[in-house]
């Protein structure tokens, strides 16, 4: 094939002039197209009249000469003394449009690809710049001989369709391609799988923007499985936030088991009615009944039961013939009565059910109670109660205590409702107990203790708070007693072994413990006391490993953590079964009077003291057991110490 030029439009020779440059000549009909001048160059700039004022990148007053000819714009940028640079933007397209010529042409092209019986003759390199896929292979194919004396490297691919690739070779060569609702997903397809990666980016955007209710869960499979991130992540984000929308499309009734659980599970999954959702796993059951029965209470597991109304519960779920015949179904929708009916108790029924999903307005919470602040090297008592959200990262004010400069109380949790009991004010030793009503936002006296006490711990069990120890009018107290929320009546059990105040206390497996404390004589008690309910007996070991005091403890996984206390920054674990110690990882900084709770897995300790000059923190890290470690985590609403901390779920207004 004779050599032609690559412009077949030349233009006559035309002359500027430029600042500091001097004559700049355009191509004429002796210039080709890679950027050198077949004719004579003018002579060069005076050397007086230097580019010095204008960085060599910098655009002159006049402009760079241009040319309007068919190849587009050229340049001459001066780069130094008597040194021009030349430069034809236009010059990749007109060699990719040759190189498509020449492809149709069969011209120089030295790949033959077979596919369904056509034939298809392409550049090596052209295929192999713009295709990972492509390229390994001719690599592979050349290394291995693969050319077997043939003139052409010739490959024949069977997981491809001949105008697929057709379309693919025609971008490859022009960068160009009409993409439509029938034709996107295929190319997709063949695209990721042969790794043409800014086609694929073509695709993707093409398709994020044709998601609808009746196509992205289909969309959102293809893209898992081609393992295409960007539109896996659109995909999801755009079904879960249209649920009410996808629910009513066929769609949803044909996609994998798998698939269904996964999308109706998810804490993303925008329903104002937990309803729908039950609904819609019945709708996907019954479109084939046959084979999709038998997974009937798993996929009941992953419905928000607790969350839907009760006479929705009694009316329409317990008399549907899928959920009567089967026995795990049944125990499903007895544990959201449940729920319902023993409020007090739901803090022991915690299940992946009993979590609020994100669009429900209710969220679990970590709530901080008043408290004490560093003003200097002087104290004062915190009215404020606030909660942090951890599904959005942010604080909300809820219903300020309803008294002054009270300190060294204990509050706890019962019902997704905060109890506060004693503690001491102005000097005086307190009995007071108040409950803050989630639902009400307020706080409300009830029933008193039977001794006042400070400095003591409260903790739940079996739906019943129980107080234990502290300090007391004359000293430490070994009384302890329990509370009914439903009664509204307070008893006394079994007292402790050893009188204690600033103890770490929690239930573990079926058991109420108390570690250290302070005893009678004012040092660490070095003791563990454990108690057991059912039989109302307590029992005692000493240990000098036993040697925290003001620091909480919590329950997680079935080993109780103790956390600071004494300014230190140790995490203290002990295992029930096998009665030993240990130590944990150390927290980030020295927390004596924090408090600490357990929340979706992982530990929360907030606030605290550092030293008995301070300063207080105002921070929160939290402890993941996958890791073991510790993390900081951003500012609470201010530095606090000797404050309480519990988790509720709180409906939360949006905004």
């Amino acid at each position: 094939m004779p050599a032609q030029a690559l412009y077949a439009s030349p233009q006559p020779l035309a002359v500027s002039t430029l600042p500091g440059v001097g004559q700049v000549a355009r191509p004429g009909p002796t210039a080709v197209g890679n950027g050198h001048m077949a004719g004579p160059l003018l002579p060069p700039p005076p050397p007086a009249q230097p580019s010095a004022t204008l960085p060599s990148s910098a655009p002159t007053t006049n402009g760079p000469p241009t040319s309007d000819s068919a190849h587009g714009l050229q340049m001459l940028r001066t780069i130094g003394v008597g040194k021009y640079e030349f430069t034809d933007p236009g010059h990749p397209k007109e060699m990719l449009k040759e190189l498509n010529q020449q492809r149709r042409a069969k011209a120089f092209t030295d790949l033959k690809i077979v596919v369904e019986g056509r034939e298809f003759e392409v550049h090596q390199n052209v295929l192999a710049s713009c295709s990972l896929y492509f390229k390994d292979l001719i690599q592979r194919s050349v290394r291995d001989g693969g050319q077997g004396g043939r003139e052409k490297l010739e490959l024949v691919l069977s997981n491809l369709q001949a105008d697929v690739l057709e379309l693919l070779l025609e971008f490859v060569y022009t960068g160009s391609l009409v993409i439509d609702s029938a034709n996107a997903k295929t190319l997709l397809e063949a695209a990721s799988k042969f790794q043409f990666h800014t086609f694929c980016k073509v695709c993707v955007s093409f398709l994020e923007k044709q998601l609808t209710a009746s196509n992205c869960l289909g969309v959102l499979a293809m893209a898992e499985a081609m393992q295409c991130s960007e539109l896996y992540h659109m995909a999801k984000a755009f079904a879960l936030q249209i649920f009410p929308e996808v629910a009513a499309q066929e769609e949803i009734l044909s996609i994998s088991k798998d698939d269904f659980i996964a999308y109706v599970s998810n804490d993303s999954l925008n329903t104002k009615a937990e309803e729908l959702v039950y609904e819609t796993v019945i709708k996907w059951i019954k479109k084939d009944p046959a084979s999709r029965a038998q997974y009937a209470a798993e996929l009941l597991a992953v419905v928000r039961l607790p969350f839907i109304h009760p006479s929705y519960l009694l009316n329409v779920v317990d008399n549907e013939e899928l959920i009567k015949s089967s026995e795990a179904c049944r125990d499903l929708v007895n544990e959201a009565k449940r729920y319902h009916m023993l409020p007090h108790a739901r803090q022991e029924m915690q299940t992946p059910r009993t979590r609020p999903r994100l669009s429900a307005g209710v969220a679990e919470v970590i709530v901080l109670v008043g408290g004490r602040q560093m003003v200097g090297m002087t104290q004062r008592s915190l009215v404020a109660v606030t909660c942090w959200n951890p599904q959005n990262n942010k604080w909300y004010p809820l219903a300020s205590l309803p008294f002054y400069d009270r300190e060294f109380f204990s509050v706890v949790s019962a019902g997704d409702n905060i109890y506060l009991s004693g503690g001491m004010e102005s000097g005086v030793t307190l009995a007071d107990v108040w409950c803050y009503m989630s639902l009400l936002d307020n706080w409300n006296l009830v029933s008193r203790m039977t001794v006042p006490r400070c400095r003591h711990n409260s903790l739940v069990y079996d739906g019943k708070i129980y107080t234990l120890g502290g300090l007391g009018v004359a000293g430490n107290v070994d009384h302890v007693e329990r509370y009914d929320t439903i009664t509204n009546q307070w008893e006394a059990v079994a007292p402790l072994p050893k009188a204690v105040h600033s103890a770490a206390a929690t239930v573990c497996g079926g058991k109420i413990y108390v570690f250290g404390g302070v005893n009678e004589a004012g040092r660490a008690a070095g003791v563990l006391q454990s108690y057991i309910p059912q039989t109302n007996t307590w029992s005692f070991i000493e240990s000098p490993m036993i040697d925290n005091k003001y620091a909480p403890a919590v329950t997680l996984n079935g080993f109780v953590f103790i956390l600071g206390g004494a300014y230190a920054r140790a995490t203290t674990i002990y295992d029930p079964e096998k009665g030993n110690i240990k130590a944990g990882p150390n927290m980030n900084h020295s927390r004596q009077f924090c408090s600490a709770v357990v929340l979706d897995g992982k530990i929360y300790a907030t606030g605290g003291i550092v030293s008995s000059e301070g300063p207080a923190l105002g921070n929160m890290e939290a402890y993941e057991p996958a890791t073991n470690t510790w993390t900081l985590l951003p500012h609470m609403p201010c530095p606090v110490f000797r404050h309480g901390c519990v988790v509720i779920k709180k409906y939360i207004q949006s905004g």
